[in-house]
């Protein structure tokens, strides 16, 4: 019947269909799949369609807290987060390339527009951003469409002075992946190394199958170091940072945000709002661990500790994007004394955080479960599932097509 209806009236009926039947109908014809597995149909498919599915990711080690965990006890699942949360569970399994390459327990250093980026696990070490001059690998994967991309970073420089972070995001105005180095001074050596050294920022740009390398001359200040904590919202990269510059009179290292424009592939620095300070009493000015940072919907969130961890857990989004403007929206607090709140690993669609609650037995083992705080009740839901170990990893994501017009991979 297909016969008797205008191609470009095809291809508009197809943009309406749901992921699942997109992937169906690439096998209909041979015009159908080139239209569907296009870039131009990738990423104005995403724009053009505000009902894709929304889930949540988590990672668990699902031993007993009285067995040593293995590779057998990690799992992966996702859950569909609409109505029903969070009822609708579904396993997932790693991409095959992701463990040759990257090992049996990789990590998830970022996600983005549905696609997440694995790369080596190398467990509580904050060694593992050094930068050593090796080559680094990273495996781009969407588990809505199964399809996976291995991409190697080339090495730098091996000197010891300079520390590597990376950052990942997928530009939503264009699906194109970018993976960010940004080499800079150890914190080590800062004081004893020559002020004419800078930063070096690598961009890596992936884009139907390649993979463009360009440097930028547009770097943050020497004094900045950041941590590898890292969220993309909408077309930035942002990073938890801090300025090791110590003045006379706050003798301290202030905090702040480093964001990086994938449009425009520029930096800029955010300060804390005076009223987030405020909150602090004084205390927004530290060393990296202090705060955190998370994405609530289209928006960029500080999460501080008050009281120590553990205890309460204040949560500032900053609004409409416009830096400087945060706003504190509620305050996440256990309502069981006995748990107390490890980490917020991300939100629900709906705005409720997805946090870890954990509790330590009296021989010291460690049990977490990853549950769902409801901000007006000052209530948690459990989701149903416990770990033993401290691999418990939660991210929201949407479905999306992204990485289908990528040629090779899974």
């Amino acid at each position: 019947m297909s016969e008797y209806v205008p191609f470009d009236i095809q291809i508009e009926i197809i943009k309406k269909l749901p992921i699942k039947s997109l992937l169906q109908f690439r096998s209909v014809s041979k015009s159908w799949k080139s239209i569907i597995d296009s870039s131009e149909f990738v990423a104005n498919y995403h724009l053009n369609n505000d009902q894709l599915q929304h889930r949540v990711l988590v990672s668990y080690d699902s031993s007993t807290y009285d067995h040593y965990s293995n590779v057998e006890d990690l799992k992966y699942v996702t859950i569909v987060d609409d109505d029903s949360f969070p009822q609708n569970k579904f396993p997932l399994i790693l991409p095959s390339c992701s463990t040759q390459l990257l090992g049996y327990d990789p990590s998830i250093l970022g996600s983005s527009q549905g696609v997440f980026c694995l790369c080596v696990n190398f467990g509580e070490s904050t060694y593992w951003y050094y930068s050593f001059g090796e080559a680094k690998t990273f495996v781009l994967w969407n588990p809505t469409i199964q399809k996976s991309v291995p991409v190697i970073v080339p090495g730098g420089e091996n000197d010891m002075k300079f520390r590597c972070v990376f950052g990942f995001g997928v530009c939503p105005r264009t699906s194109v992946h970018k993976l960010v180095k940004i080499s800079y001074i150890s914190t080590l050596r800062f004081d004893y190394l020559d002020i004419d050294k800078h930063s070096q920022i690598e961009i890596f740009s992936l884009s139907s199958g390649s993979c463009r390398r360009s440097f930028s001359m547009n770097v943050p200040r020497i004094s900045i170091e950041l941590d590898r904590e890292h969220v993309c919202v909408d077309k930035c990269i942002y990073w938890y940072a801090f300025d090791r510059t110590v003045t006379p009179e706050t003798k301290r290292k202030k905090n702040l945000i480093l964001s990086f424009d994938m449009t425009t592939e520029e930096f800029t620095e955010i300060d804390l709002c005076d009223g987030l300070k405020e909150e602090y009493a004084g205390k927004a000015y530290g060393c990296c661990g202090y705060l955190s940072i998370s994405k609530l919907g289209t928006s960029l969130v500080v999460l501080q500790p008050k009281g120590g961890y553990g205890k309460e857990i204040s949560v500032w989004r900053m609004e409409h994007g416009v830096p400087n403007s945060f706003t504190k929206l509620f305050v996440i607090k256990s309502p069981i004394e006995s748990l107390g709140i490890d980490e917020v690993h991300g939100f629900r669609k709906t705005g409720e955080p997805i946090i870890d609650t954990g509790m330590t037995t009296t021989d010291k083992n460690y049990i977490g479960n990853i549950v769902v705080y409801e901000p007006k009740l000052g209530e948690i839901s459990d989701i149903g599932i416990t770990s033993a170990g401290y691999l418990c990893l939660a991210q929201s994501y949407i479905e999306t097509l992204v990485l289908l017009d990528h040629r090779g991979g899974e």
